[in-house]
């Protein structure tokens, strides 16, 4: 079967190749987006994890797929702070097998 691999790459926004923090204001939805994909065609799942910081609870916002590999998701600004947020993914093998046998 081979490597099944997730690679993760061009999370924006960013300032600076992340040297610095991007800017929101209270009420604001940030925009993540981020280019994922898999060796070969498998079926991924992608998910933005966002928190406040200093809180220990990661907040999970499933990511919708754009074309060309590119993934979208979004979480508000509720309060004053900084915020922190990345992205994970995995290959789904469950989606796998069910469009292989549609």
């Amino acid at each position: 079967m081979g490597r099944r691999r997730v690679v993760i790459e061009g999370i924006e926004p960013q300032v600076d190749a992340g040297r610095f923090p991007a800017k929101a204001v209270q009420g604001d939805d940030v925009i993540v987006e981020a280019d994922a994909f898999t060796d070969g065609h498998d079926a991924i799942t992608v998910l933005l994890l966002h928190r406040r910081k200093g809180v220990r609870r990661w907040d999970e916002t499933e990511m919708s797929a754009l074309p060309n590999d590119r993934w979208r998701g979004s979480f508000q600004v509720e309060t004053l702070g900084r915020y922190q947020f990345t992205v994970e993914a995995w290959v789904e093998h469950a989606q796998q097998v069910r469009r292989e046998q549609s």
